[in-house]
């Protein structure tokens, strides 16, 4: 199958195997747990920032233990004590870090070192919280530490940063590899293409006896079939509870800046068809004035990121962004009406549950879709650390317990 449906209820089922333990920190609205839970993972515990994200997460899974706020408040012992847990019993330790340094669609090495703003909290560095999770891995010593971030981590303007990364895990004892995975290869109906870096812990590679230089095997293997936009959400053409959100964004559409050059792309193309930045005339100039009062950052010049593209049926998407997503920028096409993706169909090509619970207003629920960590693409990942890692090293413990108890008769 190329395209996999589930719901809540069958993560539930997934999770509660609960093969293995994970808390993650970025939490969102909730991508990459979908993904652990999916791989049997139990959650323990999760941190974001931002109440919107929080909200959606808890609307899905509420009684997640959980802390909302700014990750530089949160301790390892905090956690510890929430959670119950000792120094190096966590199984995985997941975290996605802001990426608008990183963005390839976004300003990238511009601001660096500079003050910015993110969701609404002013800071020196956005990409400074990293170590803030590094720090609590220091204190909590989990057996495989999971980051997940946008390919442009690993560009040129940005490899300091993933080597100072690299070599702080090694500093705490874990040997460390990195790989830039492509969503359509994992089930996702995406041309997604993150970087996933993976530590693990150097007396679990010991144990298991795996030699670090072979830690670059843990990736999956790409699955042979590739999702494509009919296969996810070609039958949503007769939903009717998604003709209804279809009809309002087309009406709000029609009043954007935008919308003239929009309708003139071709409806249901053998091709992807786009409005380049040759023609974005006035509106780009709205789009500046807004992210200036919104106090966002400013673009240095017309860039891809603001093209408005229409996929073929038979393709997948390009990768979903958050902005992309929202009716004003409008990236994202449906394939045969002037319009950006619903939120059942958002939710369908970033592999969400079928009955997951977005919370806020109509953009606000697209845009937390598209900040999302794909879940299936962390599914095959934790599943592959378990097979190769976790799974190993959990009978490795239960072996020396059970020889530990037999010396004791």
């Amino acid at each position: 199958m190329r395209y996999y449906r589930y719901t809540l209820d069958d993560l539930k089922k997934s999770s509660d195997r609960k093969l293995f333990t994970y808390i993650s920190f970025f939490a969102g609205g909730g991508g990459s747990s979908a993904g652990y839970k999916l791989a049997g993972g139990d959650c323990l515990f999760v941190n974001e920032f931002q109440q919107v994200a929080v909200d959606t997460y808890l609307a899905n899974w509420p009684d997640t233990p959980h802390i909302c706020g700014d990750i530089k408040k949160v301790t390892g012992q905090q956690i510890m004590e929430m959670t119950g847990l000792k120094v190096g019993e966590l199984d995985i330790l997941d975290g996605s870090p802001p990426c608008p340094p990183f963005s390839m669609s976004g300003t990238k090495k511009k601001g660096w070192n500079k003050e910015k703003t993110a969701y609404g909290m002013k800071q020196q560095n956005i990409e400074d919280l990293t170590w803030e999770m590094i720090r609590i891995a220091g204190e909590m010593k989990p057996k495989v530490i999971i980051c997940e971030n946008v390919k442009g981590l690993t560009m040129d303007y940005a490899r300091d940063h993933l080597n100072r990364m690299v070599a702080d895990f090694e500093t705490l004892g874990y040997s460390t590899t990195y790989k830039v995975l492509n969503g359509i290869h994992f089930g996702v109906p995406q041309k997604r293409q993150r970087v996933f870096i993976v530590s693990v812990r150097n007396d679990v590679l010991d144990d298991i006896g795996m030699p670090w230089m072979l830690i670059s095997s843990l990736f999956p293997e790409p699955v042979k079939e590739e999702p494509t936009l009919e296969d996810a959400i070609g039958d949503l053409r007769l939903d009717n509870e998604n003709s209804v959100e279809a009809y309002e964004l087309c009406e709000t559409m029609k009043k954007s800046a935008k919308y003239k050059w929009l309708k003139r792309l071709p409806k249901n193309p053998d091709k992807v068809v786009s409005v380049g930045d040759d023609v974005v005339g006035p509106w780009y100039d709205k789009v500046i004035a807004h992210r200036k009062k919104m106090g966002k950052s400013i673009p240095e010049a017309k860039h891809s990121f603001y093209q408005s593209r229409r996929v073929p049926w038979n393709q997948a998407s390009h990768t979903l962004s958050e902005q992309g997503l929202m009716t004003s920028l409008a990236v994202h096409l449906h394939v045969e009406e002037d319009r950006v993706y619903t939120t059942k169909e958002a939710k369908r090509i970033m592999t969400l549950p079928e009955d997951y619970i977005l919370t806020g207003t109509l953009n606000e629920k697209l845009a937390r879709v598209g900040l999302m960590v794909a879940p299936m693409m962390m599914k095959y990942l934790a599943e592959s650390i378990y097979e190769k890692v976790l799974q190993k090293y959990h009978k490795k413990m239960v072996d020396k317990t059970l020889s530990a108890c037999y010396n004791k008769l």
